[in-house]
């Protein structure tokens, strides 16, 4: 009885006018602070502006005081940097916004400082629409219940990716949705067949099971940078190095330099039989050596405002566990974590099944991730690209926490298979993307910076 007094008595004050009320209050004050807020952050971007305008047109001292002064703001003074990127890309070709980003680039290319700061503010801008994208990916295949065909012709199209759920006994499921929308799940069995089922679906899938969620499936998605700049040839002008490389905008250097390489490496006629019948991405393999203000065919037509980079790199991402991969503070890396905020217990496994009489490959079980490489990437600043190209001589390194399932009957791999082979193999064909094939990332560039909005 006192339980049900207490009861009726908070909802009560709830429901009072007193309470309504002071909920209302909160919310304008919530509302208010916001625009506050807001005006602030506009009010510092335009004082911002004014210092770089004042930057721009002044003498030499004005810049290397703007520079001191971010480097003195810590991280802050990235994400004014990164602001500054986001309003100079908004201006269009105007005089004032072609003079405001050749002195965000002075700024970036005088300090590494400022690089890692800034690439730190822009790490959520980036990553948190791929790891939303992922997430919305793999919830949305799972709850239309339709496999998604992996190719239109050839082998695959002989085969389809499903996304199956796990129960808590490792049994696999697949959710059916018929032609009014109800939804049910039916045992997947590993085998992809439509046999009766054997067991009744969980009671935590509920009677009619409402759609998995999408947020939350990844629970931690960590990304760690540290760059260096690598700076343009001693000796060479700013407008030297601009022609040079609008003159070799529409040339396939690699075949070039890979052609000559041959050509001083083996006799006459086996060189030139060798560069006829040698393709372009076995050239890019060779060991020639690229001149160092090398860069991709997309990226020449305003080398000026691209940024030549050689960055150490840590990818993280966990579908098990909140806890982190690494001790965060073993490396020296400053990045971007994000932790999910909402509960998602759903376990998703990929099944890859065989149609037209082809059989079942397989399931897939994702539960961590790591990669670790050392790569050159080449950002253009204010069109929102990079390409991204890693190392022959230092390869990504893989490692990851996987369960493989062979066929119908679902046969375990060994642990040397799943987690080393299988790892290698992955980072070998990560390796493909070098500098002949850089791994080519657009990025939206069209919002404010919001740091660590997850």
């Amino acid at each position: 009885p006192v339980a049900k007094v207490a009861k009726s008595v908070a909802s009560a004050a709830v429901r009072s006018p007193v309470a309504k009320v002071a909920k209302s209050v909160a919310s304008a004050a919530d509302r208010a602070a916001c625009k506050v807020q807001a005006h602030v952050r506009r009010c510092s971007s335009q004082a911002w502006l004014k210092v770089l305008d004042a930057a721009t047109t002044g003498p030499g001292k004005g810049l290397a005081f703007m520079r001191a002064q971010l480097e003195k703001m810590g991280a802050q003074g990235g994400q004014v940097l990164g602001s500054l990127i986001l309003a100079s890309t908004k201006g269009g070709d105007s005089k004032l916004a072609s003079l405001r980003k050749r002195t965000i680039i002075k700024i970036l290319t005088g300090s590494v400082t400022l690089v890692n700061r800034c690439l730190r503010a822009l790490l959520p801008r980036w990553l948190t629409p791929s790891r939303r994208g992922i997430q919305t990916a793999m919830a949305s295949l799972h709850n239309s219940g339709t496999p998604m065909p992996l190719g239109e012709e050839g082998l695959l199209a002989n085969y389809s990716l499903e996304v199956l759920r796990m129960d808590g006994e490792g049994r696999l499921w697949r959710k059916k949705v018929d032609a009014d929308g109800d939804a049910r799940y039916e045992e997947a069995f590993g085998a992809g067949c439509a046999l009766p089922c054997a067991h009744a679906p969980p009671s935590a899938f509920g009677e009619e099971p409402p759609p998995v969620g999408a947020r939350g499936l990844i629970k931690r998605f960590t990304c760690r940078v540290d760059t260096r700049v690598i700076k343009p040839e001693k000796g060479v002008s700013a407008a030297e190095a601009r022609r040079r490389h609008q003159e070799t905008q529409e040339v396939d250097l690699v075949t070039l330099y890979a052609d000559k390489y041959l050509e001083d490496t083996y006799p006459s006629l086996l060189a030139k039989c060798m560069q006829r019948a040698i393709p372009r991405r076995l050239k890019a393999t060779l060991d020639f050596d690229y001149p160092s203000d090398f860069m991709p065919r997309a990226m020449r037509d305003k080398p000026l405002e691209v940024l030549a980079l050689d960055l150490d790199m840590d990818l993280a991402m966990r579908f098990d566990s909140t806890e982190p991969l690494f001790d965060l503070n073993e490396m020296n890396l400053g990045g971007f974590s994000s932790i999910a905020q909402m509960e998602n217990d759903a376990r998703l496994v990929f099944f890859v099944r065989g149609d037209n009489g082809f059989p079942s490959l397989g399931t897939l079980e994702l539960r961590s991730l790591r990669v670790e490489a050392n790569a050159l990437a080449w950002w253009d600043v204010f069109d929102g690209a990079i390409d991204l190209a890693f190392k022959k001589d230092d390869p990504p390194r893989i490692a990851w926490d996987i369960e493989v399932a062979l066929g119908h009957a679902r046969l375990p791999l060994p642990d040397c298979i799943e987690d080393t082979f299988l790892a290698w193999l992955t980072g070998t064909v990560m390796r493909s993307f070098n500098r002949a094939y850089p791994l080519h990332i657009a990025i939206d560039t069209g919002s404010r910076v919001q740091p660590r909005e997850f």
